[in-house]
């Protein structure tokens, strides 16, 4: 089989895009555990729930996030410091928690010659620790993390770049996501997306902009096997 074809004839999807925090691993309660534990010295009180306004987003779009929610002198630098010291710590000791479903699902489209993309707002030293103390595959045909973009999802630029770099059109491929910032990212770049959440279980926001709701990556794959089918 070439890549996003079948006996000659063009299969979707073309490609599937992989989002990282709370998709593919289940970091963003641990982000949020260490926010409650730095908030209080950096802002008075715990800042774990911020975190459900900032998914997806890159460092830039959250330092702007910080800004406007505590003002301009909010120690932003000296807070990240230490919210990553405190993360460091709980991954040594928990390791990262691996989505259920997610090796299957890639080896799944590895073994169908459906090339994978990793286009996630964290930062690439971040992305990489987190792929290479997991074990996860190298699949990946490349990474666009969100130092690497200019603006942060919910603009659609990631996803337009990520179809960009794979010379298809954004309808030929599918996106996976858990936050309503990706899916709404996403929806705007004209890509279809499944939305998995994770702790951000009200959807009601973002309903009629993803194709399909899943409990978890598990169910991608009868998913696809069935439009395989069409």
């Amino acid at each position: 089989m070439t890549v996003g074809s079948e006996n000659g004839k063009r299969v979707w999807p073309a490609a599937v895009i992989f989002d990282m925090d709370g998709l593919m691993f289940g970091t963003e309660q641990q982000i949020q555990r260490t926010w409650d534990l730095v908030g209080p010295e950096a802002a008075g009180e715990p800042m774990g729930y911020n975190l459900y306004h900032t998914m997806g987003m890159n460092r830039a779009s959250r330092i702007a996030y910080f800004y406007e929610k505590y003002g301009k002198d909010f120690p932003y630098e000296d807070f990240e410091k230490k919210y990553r010291a405190k993360l460091a710590e709980i991954k040594a000791a928990e390791g990262v928690p691996v989505k259920e479903g997610l090796f299957a699902l890639m080896e799944y489209l590895h073994d169908a010659g459906i090339p994978m993309v990793l286009a996630t707002g964290s930062g690439r030293e971040n992305t990489m620790h987190n792929l290479r103390i997991t074990g996860t595959p190298d699949y990946f045909a490349f990474i666009i993390t969100g130092d690497m973009v200019k603006v942060a999802k919910p603009d659609p630029y990631i996803y337009r770049l990520t179809c960009e770099k794979l010379g298809v059109e954004p309808s030929e491929v599918l996106v996976l996501e858990d936050s309503r910032n990706g899916v709404r990212a996403a929806y705007a770049a004209g890509t279809p997306v499944i939305m998995i959440p994770d702790i951000q279980k009200d959807t009601t926001p973002v309903d009629g902009m993803y194709t399909e709701k899943f409990d978890t990556l598990a169910q991608v794959i009868p998913y696809l096997e069935e439009k395989r089918k069409q």
